[in-house]
Formats: C-alpha cells, structure tokens, sequence
C-alpha cells in the first residue's frame, strides 16, 4: 500500500566509492573542508547511497552543530529533507521512513493500545519526530500530485483515522474523491485486519458516501458501508427512498436487493425486510409494486428461482462420465462399498442444482447395492442434486420420508435419515424463500421428536434442521438440539452438536452460557464423535467474531484432548475468516508444526485456507514447504488447502505443485492432491493440463492395484471437477467481496469426511453458480441483451463430452496354411481343370483393378471420413458474443463488456456477472422478447406414461387391456407364454 521504492537506480562508476569523502567529514577538518565533501557527496548519493547511509548520525550532527556556519547546515539538512525530489536514494528514504511510520502507528493486529484517532498509548523507540516528519512531507506531496489512494494506502496502513478524515476532506474532486471513496471500502474488506480501527474507517467512509451530491452518488458502496456496519435501518430507509424516486432508481433499489442476497447474510436480510415491511402500509400504486418485487428477492426466493432455472436450462453436464465410472466399479478389482458410495456423491457432484436425478432412476439396481449409512448418504445426496428446488421438495423425497404414524425399527431407518438431511440441503442456500424454510424447519423438528430413539433418524433430522435453520439463532431449536445431545448417543449426539453450532451461527457474542454448557458437555462425555460434534459447534457459534472468539480458541487450543483442539483450529478459521489476520496465521502455523496430533496439525493447514482466501495467492507460499514434510498428514492438508484457496483459478504454478503431490508413496496424500487439482481445473476448458488430468483420473479407478483411498479421490474429482452441470465454482465470498457464511459451512464440513462419510454432500453449499443474467424492470430475461467477451471462443467453452466407444465385431483369424501345402493344393487343382477340359481364363483388367482397389468406395467408408476429417477449419474468431442469460466464468468478465448501441444496457457500470438491472432507452416500446424465470418442476422431467398393453408372443399385435376377468385370464396367459420362452433361450 505504501509507496514503493525505485528500483532502477544506477550502478556506480567502477572503483566509486565514498568512503574518501566521508573521512572528511571529521569534526578535526576544518568547515571549508567539511563543506566541500557535503557538496560533493550531494553529486554521487544517487549511486552511492548505501555507504552514505552509514554516517547519517555523522550528518545530523553536523546539521545540529551550531559551529558550522549556515550554507554548511544547509547541506547536510538536505540529506533528511529531501521528500520533494525523486531519486533512488531519496525514495529510499522515505520508504524506510513509511515503514518505521506504519509499523509504529499500525502495530500488530492483536495491538489493542489503539486509540481511536489511531496513536498508542506507548510511543514506539523508532517513532521519532523526524520519522513522522517525513512522512507529513509525503502526505503533502501525495497531495500536491493528487495521489490520494497512495496517501490513503498510508494511512490505512499506519491505523491514523486523522489521516483518513484529512485525506477525504483535501480531496476537491467528485470524480477523484469517488475513486478514493472507492478503494478505502476495497482496501478496509481485504487489507485491514483490525477490527477496531477497520470500523472507525468505514463510518467515515459511510459519511463521507453519503455527503456526495446525488449525480456522483455510489448506492452500492453506500449499502455496502451499511451492511458491514450493521446498519439495516440505514439500508431499509435507502431502498424505500429509492423506490419512492421511481424509474432508474427502482431498478438501483432490487440491484441493491440482489446484492443483499448476495451475501449470505441471513439474518442482515431478514431485518431490511423488517424494517420495510413497517412501511407497507403507506405504499400504493407503483410504490406497491416496486415493494412487492423487493419482497420477492429478499424472502421469496426469486434468486433462488432463477439459479435453478439457469442451472436446469444450461447444465453441460455429461453423463457418460458417471455411466463409465458405473463401468469400472463392477469390475472385480474395483467392487468396494466405500467406492460405490463415492460415485453416488460424485452423480450429486456432477447434477448441483440442475434437478438431474436421471441416472439414478435408470439404474435403481446400482443404486440398491447400497447398505445402511451408504444408504443414508444416497439419499441426501438428492438434497445436493435438487438443491433450492423448494416448491417441490417433499414431493420429490415423499418416497423416503418416515411416513406419518410408521413404526420404524432401531436397527433400520438409513433412507428416513437421508431424506430428512436432504430436506435440508435443498432448503440451507441464503436464496430461498423465507416462509418455506421456516415450515420445513417446523417439520424437521417434529420428525427429530417423533424417532428420538432412533439414531440413524435423529441424525438425519438433526442435521437438516441446522441447514434449514442455518444461522436463525433460534433458543427454542438450540433447546430441542441440547435435549438429544444429553440421550448421550454417539450418533446422534454427533449431529445435535453440529446442528447447535449451525443454528447459532455467529451468535456465540451474545452474553448467554451456550458455549460454555456445550464445551463442559463435551468434557464429560466418553463419545469422541460428540466431543467432535461439540468441538466444530462452538467453531461454527463464533464465525466472524474475530478478536471476540480469542478467548475459547485460546482454551481449545490449549486443552489436552486434541478433539477440542482440532476444534480450536477451526474456530480461528471461522472467526477470522477472510480477515488475513497475521494473529492468527501464526497461531496456524505454530500448531502446524508444533502440535503431537495429526489431526490437529490438518485441521491447522487447512484453516489458512479459510482465514486467507480473499488473499488466495498467499497460501501456496505459506505451504510450500509443508507440502514435502515428511508427515503424510501435513502433505495432504498442505494439498487440500491449496485446493480450496485457488479453487476455480487454473494457475499453472500451483498445478505444478500438486502434480508432484499426485505421485506421492502415500495414499490418501495421493487423493489429496487430485482433489485439490479438481478444484484449481473447475470450469476449465479443454486445456492440455486438463485433459491430462481428466485422463489420469479416469484410467486410475480402472487400475487394478491402486488403493481404495487413492481411487476414493479419483472419483470424487471426477465430479467435483465436472460439478453442477459445469457451471459452478467452489467459493466462500461473494461478488461484491463479502464472505457467504453457507459456503463457509459447506467447505468446513464437507472436510469431515475424513471422519464421517455423509459429509462429503455438504461441499455442494459452497458451488456458487456462475451466471450473467440481466433482468428488465418486470424481472424477466432480456433476450436482446448481448455481451461482447474479447477472447477466442475456446478460452471459456465448455469441455468436449466423451464419446461412446463401439465394440469392434470380432474377426476370425484365417489359419495359416504352408507354401508346400499351397503349391500341392495348386498342382491338384490344375490337375482337375485339366480333366475337366477346363481351359486357362484371361485376367479382365477391370476385375483386377477392382480387386486391387477393394472396389469402389461408398459413402461412409473410412476413406471419406478420412477427407472430411483432413478439411482445414478456418481461423478462430477473435470476439464471440454471450446472450442473455448465460454462463460467465470467475476470469471471463474481465474481458467482457456490453455490445454497444443496445436497447437495454447495465445499470451499475463495472464487472458485468451474476444478477444485474437493466435500464431500457425506449420504455415507451414494448418489448416481446422476454423470457419469464420459472423453476424447473417435476412434471417436467418425467416422460409420459405408455398406454397399458398386453404382449402376445409370437409376433402378434399387442391389444388393449380390457376391464374384467377375461383381461386378467389374458395376462396370465401372456406372462406364462413369456416364461416359457425364456427358459426356451436358456
């Protein structure tokens, strides 16, 4: 953020040095001398600095001596007051003396001697007067140069909130102070890591957003201030003053609602909608209409809606890929439980969010082969396949769902389980509507009453209830969880913990003994899958509290059960998620290397991935040398947290590291590592790195003497690379920078699988569709909305599907006769025509030619395929263009940008992805080509079915069914004709 120094001084002439001129700055020579050697330092300090430097106490003393007459003072002044010029040693200087600066003002980010204005309380050694000096001299000339984000960098830097108030206030410029307004609100969500100070700044960011005049008004980083604030009164009163404007700022207030969605932030939503539904009362005619759309994006779901319907419509996925995998796993080497289980989570992997169960209907026996909790994990894998598929959800599990007043045995109970748990996945995305979250939560807790006893059931519904309600904080649920924590079953327990934390998402701040009831729990009973679940519960109650949770993570980390501290590792990933916090980056590592449990170690690797994924480039560095540890645990967490930080980025450094990685000695460091890569190839095109790895992954399950762990991750990778109909991405922040607490949970526990299988469905929270859809005033799609994307069409296209090999028709092979056998046979044959009478024929040339050509050629034949393959294509455009709605990449808005001349064009300029308002140039017009957003339903997906038949063997006509005895009489006849002739074929 600081200033950065030059770097292309010159070197110094050869054999320079001045040392010689130094020596005559002895306080022994006489002024004249001592003047003349200042003078002449002056000329070779550019290339010379380094060995200056060295005296620079020597030089203040002589600025200080009052002995030295004033042109003498002068000169040697110049070597501290020099922030006006610009060369390599003056930058130098003023580098050196910004970090001293910063690093005084700013301290560390446990620092708490922080005033508000930004001083200590002690003044640090190396803050002297001139430091501060200094650096005053180059916010002044930022100022004169007008480099207010370099001066602002500075101040953020060093925490001088003065500095920020000063920098805004000697900004004149709307346009320029804008931008600066701009980069402050970037720079306090990614750089600042005090929470203290990063509040301070916002609200004068907020005031300084909301003092603009309305023609440079930023509604969105207005709202943003706001929300990170946690003013939602502020942001309600803005919506309803936007809708009382009417027009363009209609469509600012459902953008500002979209964005809201965005975020994740449930509960944040949830009181906007509040506070504006007090006003309704007062809202008519168009306002009505205006308030009745913004209620539909904020509880109804209408995002929700449109993801599925995108996802529905443009899912790429291919289903050879699943239809191979089937293939390879009924071979004998591959037959394995825990395999077959895997490629059912990798179908829900390949299917997010598109509805797509097909395979699973076509292959009810595939499906059949799994037992009891590979069972359970089937059947909520349909929760991440029909994932905000809420209108019809019950529906959809209706099958698998306890039926109403059903005894159900101890024993038994794995599909009830799953269904419940998948009830709640499909309703745990932030887009869904309100009411219907809210009335499957009611169900849930009813099914967890009615099968207390039963824990397979309880788990299931337990774990629902904390993804429906996920972040609700609701007492009464968080009571009814407490009382299946204390049947004490291991099971269920397990899950009761899990869900705690997940219905108090973040509410550990709010003074009551939760935490410590659950940790005192977690102390006293035998079952380390409770401990576990309490342990990740409490990480889950302090997500995002920062400093606040320093307290329990100190005394998890410090406990003697590396249960709890594994659970402490997780709690600073959640508290400080996407802070970069130095804090806790260090406490990270020193555990990581510290620590006697390997999997406190893990746990402590893969949460930097979480604490810095806003700074993702980071976490390579930081495991680099993690990855070649001789601990095998430490490799595989060092794989998964690259995995999950560069996830969706291709960035050829980091492949590179993890093909090392995939040739390890150990297995699941093996499997660590091709999950990890699947991550970094997501929404790849077919790139040479990408087809390698699809290669490997594939051939690898086939592989008779891999290790089941090592294809476990073959598999996975298949579909986590291929996910959600290949237009989604793993992510935990939001387009606008905030980070989604559901992606957050869904990557934090699809990493216990490593313990728990069922786990593994949870990654299907964090898939963020990625999709550009402009929307009109009426929230349909525009279809003459186009976008131009400045690239070859083959950077961001779909991968190629598989094609189906065709099974070769075996050819007998013609016995191979002896030359001696062929000239008898020869001799007899002429011997016979001889006696015959038989006479020698001419050879016809035509025959010949044919016989030598293997006639002619018809259409079809290799040899014109071969032409049409060897047909040259034409240059690859340079430009194409994407309609609307379509898929847009995490790299493609970069290089995309409206087509101009457009009816309709973006309403917020910048980055043009996920949900965006359209204005429209003509209203008065009207416009046909829209396309109104509707959710794929059940009806849709099904063929009809055939009209009832009877078959007749023997070629006969199939005839109708008829009503009464005559009809059954000739069904019975018909199937026992058909027995018959089966055993006949046998």
């Amino acid at each position: 953020m600081a200033t950065t120094m030059a770097t292309n001084s010159l070197p110094p002439a050869p054999n320079a040095s001045a040392v010689s001129l130094l020596s005559l700055l002895s306080p022994e020579n006489k002024p004249k001398l001592i003047h003349a050697a200042l003078v002449k330092l002056l000329s070779v300090v550019d290339s010379l600095w380094f060995e200056v430097s060295s005296s620079l106490p020597q030089l203040e003393e002589i600025a200080e001596d009052a002995n030295h007459d004033a042109k003498t003072r002068a000169v040697a002044c110049a070597y501290f007051n020099v922030v006006a010029d610009k060369n390599p040693y003056i930058e130098t200087l003023v580098c050196k003396a910004i970090e001293i600066y910063t690093k005084g003002k700013g301290g560390d980010d446990d620092d708490d001697g922080l005033d508000v204005d930004g001083m200590d309380e002690d003044e640090d050694d190396g803050m002297t007067e001139k430091v501060v000096s200094v650096v005053e001299k180059m916010f002044e000339r930022c100022y004169v140069d007008r480099q207010w984000t370099h001066a602002l960098g500075i101040a953020l830097e060093a925490r001088n909130i003065d500095k920020v108030v000063e920098i805004y206030t000697r900004c004149d410029d709307l346009d320029e102070k804008l931008a600066a307004l701009k980069y402050g609100l970037s720079a306090c969500t990614t750089v600042v890591t005090n929470k203290k100070f990063r509040n301070a700044a916002l609200k004068v960011i907020a005031e300084q957003v909301k003092g603009l005049p309305p023609s440079h008004m930023d509604y969105a980083s207005r709202c943003m201030c706001d929300h990170l604030l946690g003013n939602s009164e502020d942001v309600w009163k803005l919506i309803h003053a936007l809708l009382k404007q009417g027009g363009d700022s209609t469509l600012m207030a459902l953008q500002l609602c979209f964005d809201l969605v965005d975020t994740g932030d449930q509960h944040f939503v949830a009181a906007v909608a509040k506070g504006i539904e007090g006003i309704a009362g007062e809202m008519v005619g168009d306002l009505k209409d205006g308030y009745d759309k913004c209620m539909r994006i904020m509880l109804g779901g209408f995002a929700g809606e449109l993801e599925l319907a995108f996802l529905y419509k443009e899912s790429d996925s291919d289903p050879l890929i699943i239809k191979n995998l089937k293939k390879s796993l009924e071979e004998k080497s591959s037959r394995n439980s825990m395999l077959h289980s895997m490629s059912i989570h990798t179908h829900a992997f390949l299917n997010a969010g598109t509805t797509n169960d097909t395979f699973l209907r076509d292959n009810l026996d595939f499906l059949k082969k799994a037992s009891n909790w590979a069972k359970f994990s089937a059947i909520a894998g349909l929760g991440c396949i029909h994932q905000g598929h809420v209108g019809e959800a019950m529906e959809l599990l209706d099958p698998y769902l306890p039926a109403e007043g059903a005894t159900i045995a101890p024993e038994s109970g794995y599909s009830e389980g799953g269904a419940l748990m998948a009830l709640g996945l499909i309703h745990a995305k932030p887009n869904c509507p309100y009411e219907k979250r809210l009335s499957t939560t009611g169900y849930l807790r009813q099914q967890l009453k009615n099968y207390s006893s039963n824990e397979t059931i309880a788990h299931g519904a337990a774990t629902g209830i904390g993804l429906a309600g996920l972040g609700c904080r609701d007492s009464a649920i968080f009571n009814e969880l407490k009382d299946v924590l204390y049947t004490d079953s291991a099971v269920a327990g397990e899950a009761a913990g899990l869900a705690m934390g997940m219905v108090m998402l973040g509410g550990a701040g709010n003074g009551d003994d939760s935490v410590t009831e659950m940790l005192a729990y977690a102390k006293d009973t035998t079952h380390e899958k409770i401990i576990r679940g309490l342990s990740l519960g409490i990480a889950l109650m302090h997500y995002g509290l920062e400093d606040g949770a320093d307290g329990i993570i100190e005394q998890l980390s410090r406990d003697r059960d590396p249960v709890l501290r594994y659970g402490g590792m997780y709690t600073i990933a959640l508290a400080y998620v996407g802070t970069g916090s130095n804090k806790a980056i260090k406490k990270l590592l020193a555990v990581a290397i510290s620590d006697v449990s390997n999997e406190v170690r893990m746990g402590a690797i893969i949460s930097l991935a979480f604490v810095l994924f806003k700074d993702s480039k980071r976490v390579p560095e930081l495991v680099k040398l993690l990855l070649v540890s001789f601990n095998p645990h430490v490799r595989y967490a060092s794989c998964m947290a690259v995995g999950i930080a560069m996830a969706g980025t291709a960035d050829p450094k980091v492949l590179t590291m993890l093909e090392g990685m995939m040739e390890d000695l150990t297995d699941f460091v093996r499997q660590g590592a091709m999950l990890a890569t699947s991550m970094v190839l997501m929404q790849s095109s077919d790139t040479k790195r990408a087809k390698a790895f699809r290669t490997k992954i594939t051939g690898l399950v086939a592989e008779k003497h891999q290790s089941p762990l090592t294809k476990m991750g073959a598999i996975l990778s298949q579909g986590i690379m291929e996910a959600g109909g290949r237009n989604v991405t793993l992510s935990m922040g939001s387009r606008n920078g905030f980070t989604k607490p559901t992606s957050v949970v869904g990557i934090m526990m699809f990493m216990q699988h490593w313990f728990w299988h069922p786990c593994t469905t949870f990654l299907g929270l964090a898939f963020q569709p990625t999709l550009m859809a402009g929307l009109n005033k009426d929230l349909n799609f525009v279809k003459k909305f186009t976008v131009v994307c400045n690239s070859k069409p083959s950077v961001f296209a779909y991968p190629a599907r598989l094609e189906e090999k065709k099974e070769e028709e075996k050819k007998r092979v013609t016995t191979v006769t002896l030359s001696t056998t062929a000239k008898a046979k020869a001799k007899e044959e002429k011997k016979k025509k001889e006696e015959e009478g038989e006479g020698d024929t001419m050879e016809v040339e035509g025959e010949k030619k044919e016989e030598e050509g293997g006639g002619e050629k018809k259409e079809g034949d290799e040899g014109v395929e071969g032409d049409k393959k060897n047909e040259k294509k034409g240059p690859e455009p340079k430009t194409f263009e994407l309609v609307n709605p379509s898929r847009m990449t995490k790299a493609q808005p970069k290089v995309c940008s409206a087509k101009p001349g457009q009816r309709y064009s973006q309403l917020l300029k910048g980055e043009i992805r996920g949900i965006i308002m359209l204005t429209d140039s003509s209203p008065a017009e009207e416009d046909e080509e829209v396309e109104v957003v509707k959710a794929p339903s059940v009806e849709e997906d099904e063929a009809p079915m055939p009209e009832p038949f009877i078959w007749r063997p023997g070629g006969a006509a199939p005839a109708a069914t008829e009503e009464g005895g005559e009809a059954k009489e000739e069904a019975e006849e018909a199937e026992e004709a058909e027995e018959k002739m089966d055993e006949a074929k046998e």
